[in-house]
């Protein structure tokens, strides 16, 4: 059975940072998961008081349980371990 996907709020902005990242990589997301993602940076960004880190978790999981597969779920998770242990 496979692990529930969970992101950890001390990591969120973390995640914002590889989430952009895939959803702009050579095989994009689909600019509906572009504009989305883009809306939630914005919002975390240009109004941290507004978004503490536990929403943002919140909502870059939201995000991804719609956009990012599951053998892409487990490549971003391998790639924040790697960031990490910098």
């Amino acid at each position: 059975m496979a692990r529930t996907r969970a992101i950890q709020a001390a990591e969120a902005q973390l995640w914002l940072e590889v989430l952009l990242t895939y959803a702009f990589s050579p095989t994009p997301a689909q600019q509906a998961a572009q504009l989305d993602l883009l809306g939630v940076a914005h919002d975390a960004t240009a109004y941290p008081d507004d978004i503490p880190d536990d929403r943002l978790a919140e909502l870059l999981l939201a995000w991804a349980e719609c956009y990012v597969g599951g053998e892409d779920w487990q490549r971003l998770q391998a790639k924040i371990r790697q960031r990490r242990s910098q």
